[in-house]
């Protein structure tokens, strides 16, 4: 139980990054990523039987994923508005990286001094602060740095163990990012969801056993959608939202002529795509 004096002082930590959040600026934001991954990805495509599970309106919420391309913080913004709409997103962020993007702090993200002590526990503080308040969501990646999806055992550092550990009533709930390429030249962005694990029914769990739990839901997601992306099958999938197609302008400039040619409507994709 934490005591009344650790509470307040969580709340007044989250403070500054509750008040810089700006739905105005979201908004924008979120715009903005729409035409930017319409341009850079040939689809955002969410695994039909991984779908996020509802969470409890008085719960908070933590959603966490693998680290394997420079893509995540963007595309975990994405998935906040999208996804998660009625709740308000946070996430940290390294601190030099915050003082350069300085306007990242109206969209959720809160600095966190990296491998100190004194970042430990200012995340945790802050993180707490943010859960306690109503209809909340936070976005990690707990591996810390850039890792392959394919690594094995998959590995956190501390932070999420010690967070889940010392929760109140948090869902945490792990969800697997792949970016690979099928048959067109853009690649595919593929997402999955766990199985959900909640604070409050495993209270007394052992910090050891929070880690190793978080990570194993991480890893038999990631394992999961990794077959999911071999299949090479857009019906295991359903699209959250479509994006470019076609294999280069001179090759698909001759298709153009050939269609128009046969009389046919022409279609830039490689190969017609029924999800």
């Amino acid at each position: 139980m934490v005591s009344p004096a650790r509470e307040e002082k969580q709340k007044q930590e989250a403070q500054d990054t509750l008040e810089r959040l700006s739905p105005a600026v979201c908004r924008i934001f979120e715009r903005y990523l729409k035409r930017y991954f319409a341009k850079n990805f040939h689809g955002i495509r969410l695994a039909r039987d991984g779908a996020p599970p509802e969470v409890a309106p008085d719960h908070g919420l933590v959603a966490y994923t693998n680290h394997s391309a420079w893509w995540d913080p963007l595309i975990m913004f994405y998935l906040s508005r999208t996804l998660f709409s009625d709740r308000r997103g946070f996430g940290p962020i390294d601190a030099a990286a915050l003082e350069k993007y300085s306007f990242m702090r109206k969209i959720g993200l809160y600095p966190i001094e990296q491998d100190s002590s004194r970042g430990a526990v200012h995340f945790l503080n802050v993180s707490h602060g943010l859960l306690n308040e109503q209809m909340t969501s936070l976005w990690l990646t707990p591996q810390g740095q850039f890792s392959d999806a394919r690594v094995r055992p998959v590995s956190f550092k501390p932070g999420i163990a010690h967070l889940a550990r010392d929760a109140g009533q948090v869902t945490f709930l792990p969800f697997a990012l792949e970016y690979c390429f099928w048959n067109e030249s853009k690649p595919e962005l593929l997402i999955r969801f766990g199985t959900p694990l909640n604070s409050v029914s495993e209270r007394d769990k052992p910090l050891d056993d929070w880690q190793n739990q978080l990570q194993m839901a991480l890893q038999t997601t990631q394992d999961k959608l990794a077959m999911d992306a071999m299949s090479r099958d857009p019906e295991r999938f359903s699209a959250l939202q479509s994006g470019s197609a076609g294999v280069g302008f001179a090759y698909d400039a001759w298709r153009r002529v050939k269609a128009l040619a046969r009389g046919q409507k022409f279609s830039a994709a490689h190969e017609d795509d029924k999800s």
